[in-house]
This record gives structure tokens, sequence and C-alpha cells, in this order.
């Protein structure tokens, strides 16, 4: 077969020391091989195909293929921030154990990572999901950076190098906190407005800040989003996790009588076994999820930030969130009539192409941009994300 093929031209090339361009050669085939479709730049039908995001497409392939004749470089210094090369060739943000900036919300001294921030282009939030955190951008922000756009990515409260603590986490308070962020750190205004991209429920979170802050945001992009975009959905998970099955309801949390407490003690030791039980299947549940190989980085990364001592109480937490959570997805997409785009990793079991479609039915005119990867595409396939996202904002104007 011609994956067959591609295999052994890619074992030879390495038994006798080709360079680069073999390897490309050989991933040519691969590509062919594999009947990858391409991504589309154009509307919801997948007009205008086969163009730049195709090629980018193609490009993390032979990035990746690449790997085999290629080796790590040295840690680079960026503007004060260390970048590496991965085994593909592709720069990223190396991992750092003490996180990176900091800056004070409501008291706590929430991490963010920022690049090119002198850069004359327009400013861009990087918003992460559940679980993740700054770094979960590692191939985002020196992309863009380089493209001369300055780059933020924050640590939401409670995830990654952010502090873990006990608050009434819901998606009214994250969303909050990019708006604060995207102002008092990445100095948006309604001069100099900010794009804002989030993943996962961090696309929750960047759709309310940019539907209720629409004088500071410039352009939204939601990649693989959490919701229910249903009507007549109620606010809150679409499809409860365990954790938030065991927890219950926020409602149900903190009364005082000793059922009230019974059901809080059960709901924290329900949480703590899930916990230790999903912290011990990190990497496997990440590759459930990815289309392409994980990393130890970013498995580490998403370890480091399990081994707080607060971590335990603070995802008990963060499964009260949803029911917490009191605006609906829908509403706030209605809410929001600026510039839109859909970047969706088309493997994602989780939040399926058929959820971009829903969006696209209160939205027909949103840009809609599948590309090969599951549910994290900028750090599953970045290279195409990157170019889509800078396509966006270029479309979107200066």
């Amino acid at each position: 077969s011609s994956a067959s093929s591609s295999s052994s031209a890619a074992a030879a090339a390495r038994g006798r020391g080709a360079g680069r361009a073999r390897a490309m050669a050989s991933v040519g085939a691969k590509y062919s091989s594999l009947g990858c479709r391409g991504v589309f730049a154009g509307d919801a039908r997948g007009r205008d195909g086969g163009g730049w995001c195709a090629r980018a497409q193609r490009g993390d392939y032979i990035a990746r293929e690449a790997s085999a004749v290629r080796s790590p470089a040295e840690v680079i210094n960026f503007e004060g921030l260390q970048l590496e090369m991965d085994e593909s060739g592709a720069e990223r943000v190396k991992l750092q154990v003490e996180g990176w900036k900091r800056w004070t919300w409501r008291g706590y001294e929430c991490n963010y990572i920022s690049a090119g921030e002198n850069n004359d282009g327009p400013i861009v939030t990087l918003v992460h999901g559940f679980g993740a955190h700054s770094y979960h951008w590692r191939y985002t922000i020196p992309a863009l950076a380089r493209a001369g756009y300055r780059v933020y990515a924050l640590c939401m409260l409670g995830y990654g190098w952010s502090p873990k603590v006990e608050e009434e986490y819901s998606m009214e308070l994250w969303g909050q906190q990019v708006i604060d962020f995207s102002r008092e750190v990445a100095g948006a205004t309604a001069e100099d407005k900010t794009f804002i991209a989030g993943n996962s429920i961090g696309a929750l979170a960047a759709l309310y800040a940019a539907s209720t802050a629409p004088d500071s945001c410039k352009g939204l992009i939601l990649v693989n989003s959490a919701g229910n975009f249903e009507p007549d959905a109620a606010p809150g998970p679409e499809k409860k996790t365990l954790a938030q099955q065991a927890v219950g309801n926020a409602d149900d949390q903190g009364g005082d009588t000793i059922m009230d407490k019974l059901r809080e003690t059960f709901g924290r030791v329900t949480a703590t076994g899930i916990f230790y039980f999903t912290k011990v299947r990190i990497k496997t549940i990440l590759q459930q999820v990815y289309e392409f190989d994980v990393d130890d980085d970013l498995v580490k990364s998403i370890d480091l930030a399990a081994q707080d001592p607060g971590a335990i109480g603070t995802f008990y937490q963060l499964s009260l969130a949803g029911s917490r959570t009191k605006i609906k997805p829908s509403d706030l997409l209605r809410d929001w009539t600026g510039p839109l785009m859909l970047l969706w990793g088309e493997k994602d079991p989780w939040m399926t192409p058929t959820k971009a479609q829903r969006i696209l039915e209160i939205k027909p005119n949103a840009k809609y941009v599948p590309v090969l990867g599951g549910h994290c595409p900028h750090d599953d396939c970045p290279t195409a994300s990157s170019d889509a996202m800078k396509a966006f904002f270029a479309d979107v104007g200066a």
C-alpha cells in the first residue's frame, strides 16, 4: 500500500542519514495514502477547498515525518521567553516548572504567558480549556508573536500555575476574569481591541467575555467549544461528567443540616477518588482526544498542577461550576455580533463537528475552519491552527 511504502521510504532515509528533503517526499506519499481531504478556508459548505489551510495541514504531516531525521534545536530566547523546537522542528514555548508571569486578580496571583508585547499588530487573548493552562497554547504563542501580534495566554483561576483555591467557580467568574485580563494585562481598549480565542470550556469563557464586553473585543475564535447551544437547553454542562454527577448541584451544598453535611462529605470523597483516578491516567485521557501522539512535556505540565496541595479541594469546586453557571451559551452567542470563527478539530470525540454545525445555524456568517486534529487542535495540529487564526485576523483587519 502507499502507507507501507511511505514507512519503508522513511526507514531507509533514516538508515542512510538522508536529509529533510527525503523525509518530506516520504510524507507526501503518506498524506496521499491517508486520503486526507484538506481543510477549507471557505464557508460552512466547504467551498474554496484545497487552499492555504490544506497546505498548512500538509505542513503538519511534513513536520512530524521529518522528525525522523531532525534533532531538537537549542533553547531560543524570544524577548525573554524561552522557546524550543520540538522533534518535528516546530517552535513552541519551553516548559517551565515555576511558571511564567503573574497578575493579581481579586487577591490571587494568577499566571500568564505573553510574547510580542512591543509588536504593532492586534492583541490576541488565549483562553485554555478544562484541566489545561496557558502552556497549552505553547505553539500558538510564538507563531502569532512572530507574525506581529501581541499575544497573551491566561491561566484561569483554579488551573495550571494559578492558585488552587476553593472559590465558587462558574462560567461567569472565568468570563469576567478573561475580560479583566484582556484589559488590565493585555491592554485592550475601545480603540485597541483584542481578538479572543478559547478552547473547550475556555471557548465559553471567551464567548462570555466577547458578548459581555464587546467594546474591547475585535473578534472571537471558538476552538472545539464546549456548551449546549440548543435553544431550549438549560445553563450548565451539556452532559455531566462523573465528578459532576457525584458532587450534585451547588445549590445543595453548604447547608447546615445533617443531610446537607453528609451530602457534601460524600461529594468531596467521591470527587477525591475521581481526582486521583484521573491523575494517573492523564496521558491516556489526552491520547483519547488527540489525533497525534501526546508528548511528555504536556503530560508533565498537567501533572504539575495536580500536585498542588489545594488541587483536590479545587477539583471539587470545579465540578460544581456547571451548576453555578446561570447564563445560556446560545444567549451569549446571539449577543455576540462581531466577527466569529469556528476552528474545529474534526477528530474530536467529545465536541464533534455536529456542534459546530449547530453554532453555524445560529451564526450562519461565522467562518468555519475544520482541521485534522482532536479536541485541542491548536496543540494537536498547530501549524494549520495557527495559520487559520492568522488568516482570520487578516480578514477582520487591523
